[in-house]
């Protein structure tokens, strides 16, 4: 079996990272755009430059997002990924075994997502409820979308081995990073929902303990190291709590509806998000 963290591998983790955090620096300066140079009073489409700022300082400061990130490096750097997996696939102590523990996988992050649509569908506004969930819906699947996505490019680039051999597809996992997305979106639409702290607190433990189960599925199951997970985890928080914040956290109402420009022939239908 060769090593789960190869020197080249290192070196295009690395690489990626940079990448990365470069690209998060070039759109927390974007600036916003209007939709048309007549429609200044109108919602814009696309966040403001200090709401990508924003946006993205409160996802970096999430203990979501830098509690996974740092765990993922101090069990890489301390050659612990082996040990862990080897000792989680030969004892299974959660799921009694390696098929059950990749099909609890599965219907765990299925929970995790069924918490996000039903969060997001309790979250309602005085005027035009309906509409603030249409918006809140679209917005955060368009979140978990972006973070499999980067996920996605990563495994592509990074080609870490599976320790089940199975392919290079492993940094960073996939089902850590979309059953942590749906957790992440879930706390921020709780926040939203009027009840006692108590009751909050208790279903934000809920939707977590579901991602991380979903997670330590994956390593009972032979198909990720724990940094895979870990990593896996700080991606899906980060990215989905981005586009969160981003476009919901916003005082603007959403706009939707048809526009007719009697000046040309045609119709014209707008969804704006702020």
């Amino acid at each position: 079996m060769s090593a789960p963290w190869s020197s080249e591998s290192r070196s295009k983790s690395g690489v990626y990272s940079l990448f990365l955090a470069l690209s998060l620096l070039l759109l927390s300066g974007c600036s916003s755009v209007p939709i048309r140079k007549d429609a200044k009073a109108e919602p814009r489409f696309w966040p403001t430059g200090a709401r990508w700022r924003e946006a993205t300082l409160s996802a970096l400061h999430d203990p979501g997002t830098w509690g996974p990130a740092a765990g993922a490096a101090v069990v890489a750097a301390g050659g612990w990924d082996k040990k862990v997996s080897r000792w989680a696939v030969e004892n299974t102590p959660v799921f009694g075994s390696v098929e059950k523990a990749k099909s609890a996988s599965d219907d765990l992050r299925a929970l995790s997502n069924l918490g996000m649509l039903g969060t997001a569908v309790a979250v309602s506004e005085p005027e035009h409820p309906w509409r603030s969930r249409l918006k809140r819906l679209l917005v955060e699947e368009a979140g978990v979308f972006a973070a499999s996505s980067v996920t996605n490019l990563m495994k592509r680039s990074i080609n870490r081995e599976r320790p089940d051999l199975s392919d290079n597809h492993a940094f960073p996992s996939g089902h850590s990073t979309r059953a942590f997305a749906y957790a992440g979106m879930s706390s921020r639409n709780l926040d939203a929902i009027g009840m006692p702290d108590a009751a909050r607190t208790s279903l934000q433990v809920l939707v977590t303990s579901l991602a991380a189960g979903t997670a330590w599925a994956r390593v009972e199951g032979d198909r990720h190291y724990p940094s895979d997970v870990l990593a896996g985890a700080a991606v899906g928080n980060f990215v989905t709590l981005f586009v969160h914040d981003a476009f919901l956290g916003r005082e603007e109402r959403v706009s939707l509806g048809v526009h007719l420009d009697h000046g040309q022939r045609g119709l014209e239908v707008r969804i704006l998000l702020p």
